[in-house]
């Protein structure tokens, strides 16, 4: 069985629809009839920053790719065509990512400022998000409306970056000509990471293609790959640090096509949310908690190998000390 997640428009947890879908099953998920749409709070206006190219002729250009077939077998798995469209326009995959039109998606999907930081336990020295924050204005760089899907977390080139909770790896990308860089990505069962929901971990700029296949299943903490800078770049030299990213939905199905991973009707969390021990999840309820919730704990990996908690489920990208 599946199960449903509404995204809440207020800050004291589940609403009384999500707990009825609980108890219809007596305790497992059953799939929801609704998925609150929510609208977008900050509408980023598309900004012209000299000549651009111009597409030739009315049609709207999508990247074409060729489907994971390694992925047909792996569970949750449907065919790129089962994927609405926004869902390609959420990740950054439809038209280069950027634009008014795709920002408004990804902002109604998720990619806004919740103002949430970490806040590591018991005070641990760990590897910080620097300036790229999740959901910052990427107009600039961009020269055009864009956000910022993910946080960066600077580190020394090499650097080993640690799966952040049991998985599956569903996407293996090299990104020739992007702005991406070699990218993996692990598919997370509601099991594996405690959330009522599936997720999706994105780590983008790495040094070289992890050694683990399609279809690996990997224990938390085990090595993704090592931290770089690939990518194409601008006019500046991009620092070595990891893009990280979390995707979230209420229904198991994604998808594979050789370019990028679409969970069906996915979102976009902020980063830090995904170590949230309580709901909410949504970026529209967590920007409207007070100030006094904005700190997330964050578990982590110590340099040892052991757990901050023990029990934890769910760690920083980085062993911290």
């Amino acid at each position: 069985m599946g199960f449903a997640l509404l995204l809440l428009s207020s800050t004291e947890g589940w609403s009384t629809d999500f707990q009825k879908e609980l108890d219809v099953y007596n305790g497992t998920f059953g799939v929801s009839k609704l998925l609150k749409f929510q609208k977008p709070v900050i509408i980023v206006a598309e900004r012209r920053m000299g000549k651009r190219r111009r597409v030739r002729g009315n049609k709207k250009r999508m990247f074409h790719s060729e489907p994971c077939t390694k992925c047909e077998e792996l569970e949750g798995f449907v065919s790129p065509s089962a994927i609405d469209d926004e869902i390609r326009r959420m990740v950054g995959k439809y038209r280069g990512g950027s634009g008014a039109e795709n920002v408004a998606i990804q902002q109604a999907r998720g990619v806004i400022e919740t103002g949430l930081y970490p806040e590591f336990i018991s005070g641990a020295h760990c590897p910080e998000i620097d300036s790229e924050k999740w959901a910052i204005d990427y107009s600039h760089k961009r020269g055009r409306a864009a956000l910022h899907r993910g946080v960066d977390i600077p580190q020394p080139r090499g650097t080993p970056i640690r799966a952040v909770a049991d998985g599956i790896v569903v996407g293996r990308f090299l990104n020739k000509g992007r702005k991406d860089g070699i990218a993996v990505f692990l598919r997370h069962t509601p099991e594996q990471t405690g959330l009522k929901f599936w997720t999706y971990s994105q780590y983008t700029h790495l040094q070289e293609m992890s050694p683990l296949p399609i279809g690996a299943k990997v224990k938390i903490g085990v090595e993704i790959g090592k931290t770089s800078n690939t990518g194409r770049m601008g006019r500046r030299i991009r620092r070595d640090a990891l893009h990280f990213a979390i995707f979230y939905s209420a229904y198991p199905e994604w998808s594979n096509d050789g370019s990028i991973v679409t969970p069906k009707k996915g979102y976009f969390m902020d980063p830090n949310a995904f170590y949230r021990l309580q709901p909410p999840y949504d970026s529209q309820s967590m920007l409207k908690l007070p100030k006094n919730q904005k700190a997330v704990p964050i578990p982590y990996m110590r340099t040892n190998g052991s757990f901050v908690p023990m029990e934890t489920k769910r760690i920083w990208p980085y062993p911290c000390e």
